[in-house]
């Protein structure tokens, strides 16, 4: 038992797990990420929010992982797919101690920058839905944005996986966007999750506005549905108001991009770098003292 143990903690995703945990902040959000999905008041709404924090990634019984050249042909067909489809192992992967990007040059790229990013997120939807109800009279459901949040980056667990030397990445793009964006999608709709959220997860990634971006939406949920199900999904002609709150709260890219990117150029590399962090405090802090 104790050489498995020994084992399990050498690896790489072991290695990951026992930083995040040392992490203050990391391991303070993953806390409250899982607050947040037990808070959730529809039941089954919970249950499958709570079962994608606990495998957060492609069910095995998605239809692609049994099809992979027919998926691949279906997308390419719809001008979804450019290059080869890489679907990752089903099984794989920690929401806990999962990077919240590329290690190198995305944003939240250490061990439990995931939880960091999805708390961080949910924190920025709920104030920018009391803004709407304060203002305009507005009472977005804080269900769909709290399981909106949780979800839509929770596959960077499967697409990002700690590598042996302590870095991750690069990640596939499908139907022009980080995999993780339409697995997570695809996982939504094995999980049975309703159209209207599965749009708002959607939405996070760009604003589901007239023309072209209502377009782009739509291919990403049917890229999705073809992975799940093997068919393409019907395109919604309206989008709640949850989906441009979630699309707005998807901003904190934009600080700790820049912060991890400084951050990752002067620290260490590989598994030295995430032990600096731990004696740095966290990067957006080491950001604001650059001069």
């Amino acid at each position: 038992m104790l050489i498995c143990l020994l084992l399990a903690l050498a690896s790489p995703e072991g290695r990951a797990r026992a930083i995040a945990d040392k992490l203050p902040f990391a391991h303070a959000a993953h806390l409250e990420v899982r607050r947040a999905a037990g808070a959730i008041k529809d039941g089954p709404l919970r249950a499958a929010v709570e079962a994608q924090l606990a495998a957060p990634w492609l069910p095995p019984e998605a239809w692609a992982y049994a099809h992979p050249a027919e998926a691949a042909k279906l997308l390419k067909d719809r001008g979804l797919l450019d290059g080869a489809l890489d679907l990752p192992k089903s099984g794989v992967g920690r929401f806990s101690s999962a990077p919240g990007g590329p290690c190198e040059d995305g944003h939240h790229g250490y061990p439990g920058g995931l939880a960091v990013h999805t708390w961080v997120n949910l924190q920025h939807a709920r104030a920018l839905a009391d803004i709407y109800r304060k203002t305009y009279d507005l009472t977005p459901d804080d269900d769909t944005l709290a399981a909106a949040a949780i979800w839509h980056d929770s596959l960077k667990a499967s697409t990002l996986p700690w590598k042996e030397d302590g870095s991750c990445g690069p990640e596939p793009k499908i139907a022009g966007t980080a995999a993780h964006h339409i697995l997570g999608l695809a996982s939504g709709y094995l999980r049975h999750l309703p159209a209207d959220l599965l749009l708002v997860i959607a939405s996070a990634h760009l604003a589901p506005t007239p023309g072209a971006n209502a377009k782009t939406v739509c291919g990403w949920l049917q890229a999705a549905a073809i992975l799940a199900n093997g068919e393409p999904s019907t395109c919604p002609s309206h989008a709640p108001p949850e989906a441009f709150i979630t699309n707005s709260a998807d901003s904190d890219y934009a600080l700790t991009g820049a912060a991890w990117t400084a951050y990752a150029a002067r620290a260490p590399k590989g598994w030295a770098r995430y032990d600096a962090l731990l004696q740095d405090g966290n990067d957006v802090l080491f950001f604001t003292k650059l001069r």
